[in-house]
């Protein structure tokens, strides 16, 4: 899925990681989800974007690039098996596939990560956080969704017990009272080039893109696949 870009301005790269190990839902990044690979709804997303540059594909799969390529994915290189295990942090698959494509020629002013776990974020959401990394001029925007459970009402359970992950205080706070809590959806990452060289996502300044709950869904479980079925449903219905 090699395109040029859109729109004049930065060029956005985005990478989509899809390893080939899934302890929970087996081949997960392949399964069927509305009918089509999992991954598919990840690369239509990039695809319809205004504002991406490229999209690739990262995988240490021969399998899952065959699948994605099926589906319109730019899948130029496979991923080192020391760069794909369960415990390898995204920021190497990141700084992996930037580094091979600079190493080619190619420009990068920002990274877009995707993952394929989010069926539900669409290329609207992709350019709303696009727009949002443009106009507030921060190192990264990060997709978030507010949480369901205050983290001042959470509780410490150990041998000796329970008591509060903060304080007793807050946890006797009002709703009305409560800080403004999110948690991050892990859908869309928006990274500037130079972050990425200090081994990490995250810049001095960081700004969330809000969305909705459902188009947050993560597939992480097989619960969380049926309950994917029934929001895609419920959108069609729309």
């Amino acid at each position: 899925m090699t395109k040029v870009s859109r729109t004049p301005g930065p060029f956005y790269l985005a990478i989509i990681p899809a390893r080939a190990g899934s302890k929970r839902v087996s081949n997960k990044n392949i399964r069927l989800f509305g009918g089509i690979p999992l991954i598919a709804h990840t690369i239509r997303a990039a695809s319809n974007s205004k504002k991406i540059g490229r999209t690739v594909v990262s995988t240490d799969s021969e399998g899952i690039a065959k699948i994605a390529r099926e589906w319109g994915g730019d899948v130029p290189f496979l991923r080192p098996p020391e760069i794909a295990g369960d415990t390898s942090p995204a920021i190497e698959t990141i700084v992996h596939a930037v580094q091979v494509l600079e190493q080619g020629g190619q420009k990068v002013n920002a990274v877009v990560l995707l993952q394929p776990t989010s069926p539900l974020r669409t290329a609207t959401h992709i350019d709303a956080a696009l727009e949002l990394f443009e106009s507030s001029n921060v190192d990264t925007v990060t997709a978030v969704c507010r949480v369901r459970e205050h983290p001042y009402y959470v509780w410490m359970v150990d041998e000796k017990g329970m008591r509060p992950f903060f304080s007793l205080h807050e946890m006797t706070l009002g709703r009305h009272e409560l800080p403004k809590a999110v948690i991050e959806n892990g859908s869309i990452f928006v990274v500037r080039r130079p972050v990425l060289d200090r081994g990490t996502m995250y810049g001095e300044r960081v700004v969330p893109y809000f969305m909705d709950a459902r188009s947050s869904l993560d597939i992480d479980t097989h619960e969380d696949m049926l309950l994917g079925e029934i929001y895609l449903r419920e959108i069609g219905q729309q």
